[in-house]
């Protein structure tokens, strides 16, 4: 299910005591400030956590005598045995820490490194690979031509939701976001929206976790 931001902003702008018109039809009628608030709420919920739904896979092709290549735009997975999920078959690759001492060696990889937004294979591969990398996306939704992006700001931006969470990750970030935009904690209304806030982000974390998440949350 994909939620539109035209559709959360106006739902942002229609809470009660909200200062903001709610009857937007394009970015154009968009105001700023509420543009950052919602922002604001969506990345503060989505990097909270390692909710099941921001989980995808990159894949990357080797190139012999090549072993440097991008990162994914997110976090490398780690499994229950907190190993890093970075894979030639179903073969993880070792990390390593520390690559300043390391021979030159062409072969199969079996580790890795990381520096900046490059990822390195050692050995450095010497034939076609695929490498996959289980990741949590940093990206917080896509724009129309189905780019990843990290800021949400035209109309037709949409976030990706499992349908059974839409609705709990809508209440979610519209109550965060009317957080951001009071601000004030001794405004009148800051103590209703943060309650409002914590239960359904409270709810999003139990149903959106994902089965390997063990942590319990009471509500």
């Amino acid at each position: 299910m994909t939620l539109k931001f035209i559709d959360l902003y106006n739902t942002a702008a229609s809470q009660e005591w909200s200062m903001y018109d709610n009857d937007a039809v394009s970015s154009a009628d968009f105001e700023k400030s509420l543009v950052v608030a919602i922002n604001k709420a969506m990345c503060e919920i989505l990097y909270s956590f390692p909710f099941s739904f921001r989980e995808k896979t990159h894949l990357i092709f080797t190139m012999p005598n090549r072993n440097a290549y991008d990162m994914p735009n997110g976090l490398i997975k780690r499994n229950k045995k907190d190993k890093y999920c970075v894979k030639i078959n179903s073969n993880l690759l070792k990390q390593i820490d520390d690559a300043s001492e390391l021979e030159a060696k062409s072969g199969i990889p079996d580790c890795f490194y990381t520096k900046g937004n490059q990822i390195f294979f050692y050995p450095t591969p010497s034939e076609k690979l695929i490498v996959t990398i289980d990741y949590f996306t940093l990206a917080i939704g896509e724009n129309k031509d189905g780019e990843e992006i990290f800021v949400m700001k035209n109309d037709d931006d949409v976030v990706y939701i499992p349908t059974y969470l839409e609705e709990i990750f809508k209440d979610a970030v519209i109550t965060r976001t009317m957080l951001n935009s009071i601000a004030s904690e001794s405004d009148e209304n800051f103590s209703a929206y943060k309650k409002q806030s914590e239960t359904a982000y409270k709810l999003l974390i139990k149903y959106g976790k994902g089965v390997e998440h063990k942590k319990s949350i009471n509500i």
